[in-house]
């Protein structure tokens, strides 16, 4: 639809000035060729998902208030493509460029202004964000963010170290500092941070993204004093329709995915390796999870022993 940004979006203004009437609108989103974001926005044609959604709500949103303002705490991350833990779809986050006053809608939050040095061209640094998003959702919410920007290259530990120092004073501003100490790119996503958050809580060392000599196998964590391989298995792992890759690059149908990863754990026990597999709910129960993982320790001591 010509009306729409590079985005697919459109404001009234733009819809009218394309030579559409109130009416045409209305059946354009009768049709699903328009869909509302906010009050005056809409976007061309279905979507996907709820994220898509806050992505789009969220471009629209900056263009509303212009050069004003910058999207920050998850509303950055989403827009970056980058991982969140416990973020509110329904509110849009953004941040002022410079000082004026804060406003709370129920879909809708404009937050003060932030340092210029954190600001980007249409968000707040990805350091910045992972820190704001911890100020909201919890310290571990900033640390998945962390993990994911340290992954895709876009930040580094110095800035968020200097991300911390800008929020110095807030009431969970020191739990925040203490857990992005611990901010490592290797996590491959949310629930491997959580993962790795949780094993650190039990006392348990371990390094993250492993190669198994042997093998073509590089697990998620190792730990240092036992041979037990700890993996996390998202629903993805075992939901794929799609087809994959394996290690040598030919695709993989998705329905083969889950005889692959069995034949995989068997290689690795047959090298001597305990393997626990944890999905999210084990991570909401911490002493059963110690349990396993106790119980996998003492069977690979005894197969050394």
């Amino acid at each position: 639809m010509h009306a729409t940004d590079r985005h697919g979006i459109a404001s009234v203004a733009d819809l009218r000035g394309a030579g559409l009437g109130r009416r045409a609108i209305v059946d354009l989103v009768k049709q699903a060729m328009l869909t509302p974001l906010a009050h005056g926005w809409y976007a061309a044609g279905p979507i996907v998902d709820d994220s898509e959604r806050h992505v789009l709500t969220t471009r629209a949103m900056l263009r509303s208030h212009g050069n004003r303002v910058v999207a920050g705490h998850h509303s950055a991350l989403f827009v970056s493509g980058l991982p969140t833990l416990g973020a509110n779809l329904g509110v849009v986050r953004l941040s002022r460029r410079t000082p004026g006053p804060t406003r709370a809608r129920p879909a809708l939050r404009l937050g003060r202004a932030v340092p210029t040095r954190f600001q980007g061209t249409e968000t707040v640094t990805p350091a910045f964000a992972a820190v704001q998003h911890g100020l909201s959702a919890g310290p571990l919410s900033a640390l998945v963010a962390a993990d994911g920007a340290l992954r895709a290259g876009v930040t580094t530990q110095p800035e968020l170290d200097a991300a911390v120092a800008a929020v110095h004073g807030h009431p969970d501003s020191s739990g925040i500092a203490d857990l992005l100490r611990h901010a490592d790119g290797r996590h491959e996503s949310p629930g491997e941070t959580r993962l790795a958050h949780a094993l650190r809580l039990l006392g348990l060392a371990a390094t993250p993204q492993v190669p198994i000599p042997g093998t073509n196998a590089i697990v998620d964590f190792l730990l240092d004093d036992a041979p037990v391989v700890i993996e996390f298995d998202g629903k993805v792992k075992y939901g794929r329709e799609a087809d994959e890759r394996d290690p040598f690059g030919r695709r993989v149908p998705g329905r083969d995915v889950l005889w692959l990863e069995k034949r995989r754990e068997d290689r690795l026990r047959e090298l001597g390796y305990e393997v626990v597999r944890v999905v999210w709910s084990d991570l909401d129960s911490p002493k059963e999870l110690a349990i396993r993982i106790l119980r996998a320790i003492e069977r690979a001591r005894r197969i050394i022993a």
